[in-house]
């Protein structure tokens, strides 16, 4: 139970960002209804400059660009790498791989908002950015992570979480829902591919919920976790699940 209750807490509660909508009837979207469609919908509208910026909950591409290329290098490793960013919003973090990566990437970032999708997919057709590898791909689609039927399986070498399932966990439904998309994450990635998942979750709580997801395709991989350091007052970590090579 103490689990649960620590996994439902908002996450990034106290970071400057939220204090910010502390007074507003947005934050308490956030504290309450941060598992809702509708709430990050609000959010994106109302939290639209009129010039584009990322929102980057927790942090953004630059803090963990180091950590994450280290899972794109393999010599054995041909053709392009497979990234899948779920519940990305209007995070710069695919789009950070797009430009900073020497690897031909394919990525696909999703997001149930559709306010989300069209604001990155207006934002990546403007600026037109140019990738490090000139034949990296990025695609932004409106999905939801508990549900990514239009994905096919075992496809993705590297599948990105940084704070999807701490919104999801908000909802009375959290754990089921959680669940959900783990199960879909793990039924997309490759064999032998990683499910990053970024929080300000302490590893106490977080691995012990993570280690008794059992049911869902991929259940005996590894876990672990990676201090990645503080943002402003607050720790994060990556939660490291490493699928096995092959699939029963």
């Amino acid at each position: 139970m103490a689990v649960l209750i620590a996994l439902r807490r908002t996450p990034g509660l106290f970071s400057p960002f939220y204090r910010a909508f502390r007074f507003s009837s947005l934050a308490d979207d956030l504290q309450h209804n941060m598992h809702k469609q509708s709430t990050w919908d609000r959010f994106y509208v109302e939290n639209c400059p009129s010039t584009f910026r990322h929102f980057d909950w927790f942090f953004g591409y630059k803090h963990v660009a180091g950590f994450l290329h280290t899972f794109l290098q393999n010599e054995k490793h041909m053709g392009h790498w497979h990234v899948l960013d779920v519940g990305c919003g209007t995070s710069d973090l695919g789009l950070g791989l797009y430009k900073g990566s020497p690897q031909p990437l394919h990525i696909s970032c999703v997001d149930f908002s559709p306010v989300a999708i069209d604001s990155m997919q207006k934002h990546f057709a403007t600026t037109a950015p140019i990738p490090l590898n000139p034949g990296s791909e990025l695609h932004y689609r409106e999905a939801d992570a508990t549900n990514l039927a239009h994905l096919d399986s075992h496809t993705f070498h590297l599948v990105l979480d940084k704070g999807t399932m701490d919104a999801l966990l908000r909802g009375k439904e959290g754990v089921a829902r959680a669940g959900l998309m783990l199960a879909e994450c793990f039924r997309v990635l490759h064999p032998g591919g990683s499910l990053l998942q970024f929080s300000d979750e302490d590893p106490d709580a977080r691995l012990p919920f993570l280690e008794q997801i059992h049911g869902v395709e991929g259940s005996n991989a590894s876990v672990r976790a990676q201090d990645l350091g503080t943002v402003g007052s607050l720790q994060y970590y990556a939660y490291v699940m490493t699928a096995p090579t092959k699939y029963c």
